[in-house]
């Protein structure tokens, strides 16, 4: 049966685990106030504060997902009509920290690998904030039997139109993924909030396109790629001036338990970054949510994590050190 927010039996298990919760300390932003405000039909902008972390569905005895639900619930009809940016990036030019943060990409680096064996998603993030990532894990499999297939004129998974709620321009993106990808070849992406879109999103909003399905299930996060499809066992760099930063989209039974992830990796942080989500940039939120994260800094010289909003969240906010890094970027 249908999970629905009426299922909620109000225990209050889900409220610990909820950043937003955390922050405001009032019982509409928890996951369980939220259930009741959309069984109630009313408008509140606790609503806008969820996170889409998913952290109150791993808690809850109900499987209760509240994110899914209000997903579901603001894209019944086509929300706003936008035109969609390619490259959603290209924006932090008109940031004061954007372009310190921007890197160029060339994407005639890539012509040698117009075919292969498995595609990578080349996100915004892996073109302009961590390239370094995609070329060390390059290397990685270069002596592998394996090669990598990079198609051209790849673009956003469109995290930025869930945001605002154009499900038109998110649907755009997403029907280009399957054009993109539509060889029955894994698909592997760096980047923990376009996983959860592929993995999660694109099946639960454009149900429609059995399409979306199939590439949920070949779409793979970089380090389930390198254990699960390559029987690899990655090593990374251990240094206590490292923290390791575990992205919320990285949770919640989408890839490695958390168990697994602490053998991998050393120094590990749980503390979410306060969201990818643009219209909580627009209203400080994450500036705000920076308190519960930063005391973890001190004495580190490199915070490496594996999203971009996490890392667009870290990189406006600290100034160096510590350095913002991606976790391939450590792998040995």
């Amino acid at each position: 049966m249908k999970k629905r927010p009426e299922d909620c039996v109000h225990c209050g298990k889900c409220i610990a685990s909820c950043p937003s919760y955390r922050y405001f300390l009032q019982e509409s932003y928890s996951p369980r106030g939220r259930n009741l405000i959309l069984t109630k039909d009313l408008n509140s902008q606790a609503l806008d504060f969820c996170l889409f972390c998913e952290n109150c569905k791993s808690l809850c005895p109900q499987g209760l997902n509240f994110p899914e639900f209000y997903l579901q619930k603001i894209f019944q009809d086509k929300g706003y009509s936008l035109p969609t940016l390619s490259d959603s990036l290209n924006l932090l030019h008109l940031h004061p920290e954007g372009k310190r943060l921007y890197k160029k990409f060339d994407p005639s680096s890539f012509e040698n690998y117009r075919e292969g064996d498995f595609y990578i998603y080349l996100s915004c993030g892996l073109k302009h904030l961590y390239p370094e990532a995609l070329f060390v894990f390059l290397e990685k499999v270069k002596s592998l039997r394996i090669k990598p297939q990079i198609p051209l004129n790849q673009d956003c998974c469109g995290i930025i139109y869930l945001s605002i709620r154009s499900k038109e321009a998110l649907k755009k993106l997403a029907l280009n993924k399957l054009n993109l990808f539509k060889e029955d070849k894994p698909v592997v992406t760096f980047c923990a909030t376009c996983y959860w879109l592929f993995k999660r999103i694109y099946p639960l909003l454009f149900e429609e396109e059995a399409d979306f399905k199939a590439l949920s299930e070949r779409t793979y996060f970089i380090l389930d790629f390198l254990t699960n499809f390559l029987n690899l066992e990655p090593f990374f760099e251990e240094d206590s001036e490292i923290l390791y930063h575990l992205p919320c989209h990285l949770k919640n039974n989408l890839t490695f338990d958390e168990r697994s992830l602490n053998k991998i990796l050393k120094n590990l942080s749980f503390t979410c970054c306060g969201s990818a989500k643009v219209t909580l940039w627009l209203r400080g939120f994450q500036k705000g949510y920076s308190k519960f994260w930063k005391k973890e800094l001190i004495g580190k010289k490199v915070l490496a994590t594996a999203c971009t909003g996490c890392y667009l969240n870290f990189g406006f906010q600290v100034r160096r050190p510590p350095e913002i890094k991606h976790w391939i970027e450590f792998l040995k």
